[in-house]
């Protein structure tokens, strides 16, 4: 598998091999791939949610926009995830946001999640591609006394954000949620949302043809080199030159040829699994409805929900390195955790297993800004980004176009280079050992 750890640079059709659920039953609006052209006014490299968004955003302002990728049109983690669609991302909390940035800057950051539901919504709205978009709740199942008791602190934060919390006690959660294996209550989140991840891809690579932006599949950037107040970037198959350059590529940008942007994100896997489809009894007998998304406070988390089919999915941390990710170890890993949280399922295995890679930041918020003049970039979502990445294509486009941001942490700082970035991978393998432990 891919990793952008060890290779200099991303292969041709990289997600060829990936067998996920999502590719299984979801076919992406059908076009003509458009030639690289010499040039282009500005080259969006990524077409994932952030790429996608940003291509569409410049070109309905009437700007030339190119969008390449080394695979298929959102081969990437915006084929891949759970579709958990839900206003927030990174890994930082509103009173996180409320101790480094002050009360009002927290309340504003919250906004701007909310915001980004709205986006997908409206561009979801005004689409005739259908991507089971659901109104849902989120279920934060504590495992621990400890963070129920932390839950219900944080409780009272929702009420100077989008989102209205309630507390579910033990008792609310045996009746609700018959199946697990533990309960110490939870928060029960409401408006969320879920999706099919690679539907809403295809959404909007709908909106970008429309727009009348020229997508270029299969071509993998192997070189890149400024040109005057340009930029040239060399594929397998031609060369084009840009006046801007967008790099949507998260957790899948290269080590070559970005390393300024490489040293500033921990890739990390992530894997899925979906099981066969459960009997109605079955999903009695846990508490499974489809209208729910359960995610528990594990440090290393486990995240689950009922698809519309009948099925299970259920995702948490993946390997360590590419190279390993295949490895049957990792999916029966999985599957014992699925029987762990619902032990009257044992001996359910998966129909589906895949991987992707999430870019987690140093300080676990993501980043949308330009390195350096004609160059722009958004990344570091930290595996929670359906929503943000999204809008953040539009705020990325917005500032190529010069217009002012919201004044938020995210959009006003570069993102922060990892202290020895040579030895993340190790530092990776030592934060899962001790987990373990």
């Amino acid at each position: 598998m891919y990793d952008p750890l060890t290779h200099n640079q991303i292969p041709r059709d990289h997600e060829r091999g990936v067998q996920s659920y999502w590719a299984s039953n979801t076919e992406l609006p059908a076009f003509d791939a458009s030639p690289l052209p010499g040039s282009a006014d500005v080259v969006v490299i990524g077409a994932g949610y952030t790429g996608l968004n940003a291509a569409i955003e410049l070109a309905q302002r009437g700007r030339e926009v190119v969008l390449i990728d080394a695979g298929g049109i959102g081969a990437g983690c915006s084929s891949r995830n759970a579709g958990f669609l839900l206003p927030g991302t990174g890994r930082l909390s509103f009173s996180d946001y409320q101790k480094s940035f002050g009360f009002d800057t927290a309340c504003a950051v919250q906004q701007e999640f909310a915001t980004s539901i709205t986006h997908v919504e409206a561009m979801v709205d005004a689409s005739d591609v259908s991507c089971d978009l659901l109104h849902t709740r989120y279920l934060r199942l504590a495992h621990s006394a400890k963070m129920a008791a932390q839950l219900q602190r944080q409780q009272s934060l929702y009420a100077h954000t989008a989102l209205t919390a309630h507390w579910l006690s033990p008792d609310d959660i045996a009746q609700q949620v018959p199946g697990l294996s533990w309960n110490h209550g939870g928060l029960e989140v409401t408006p969320a949302r879920a999706v099919n991840p690679r539907a809403l891809v295809g959404v909007y690579l709908q909106h970008a043809l429309n727009a009348g932006v020229r997508c270029v599949p299969h071509h993998p950037v192997v070189a890149w080199q400024k040109q005057g107040s340009g930029h040239q970037l060399t594929t397998p198959s031609g060369t084009i030159r840009a006046n801007h350059v967008l790099l949507c590529s998260n957790g899948y940008l290269a080590k070559s040829p970005f390393p300024q942007l490489s040293a500033r994100q921990m890739p990390v896997l992530s894997s899925i699994l979906v099981t066969r489809p459960l009997t109605q009894h079955e999903q009695n007998a846990q508490g499974l409805r489809i209208n729910d998304m359960m995610m528990d406070t594990r440090t290393l988390k486990y995240y689950y929900r009922l698809l519309p089919d009948g099925r299970l999915l259920f995702g948490g941390r993946g390997a360590v390195t590419g190279a390993s990710e295949s490895h049957p170890r990792h999916r029966a890993r999985l599957e014992a955790a699925v029987q762990a949280t619902f032990p009257s399922l044992q001996g359910l295995t998966s129909d589906f297993y895949w991987s992707g890679w999430i870019s987690v930041a140093l300080d676990s918020m993501p980043r949308v800004y330009s390195p350096e003049a004609g160059v722009y970039t958004s990344m570091g979502y930290c595996g929670a980004g359906v929503a943000f990445a999204s809008l953040a294509g539009k705020r990325l486009a917005q500032l190529v176009a010069g217009d002012s941001l919201p004044e938020l942490p995210f959009y006003q700082s570069a993102l922060p280079r990892f202290p020895l970035p040579q030895l993340r991978r190790l530092a990776l393998r030592t934060f899962y050992a001790l987990q373990r432990g």
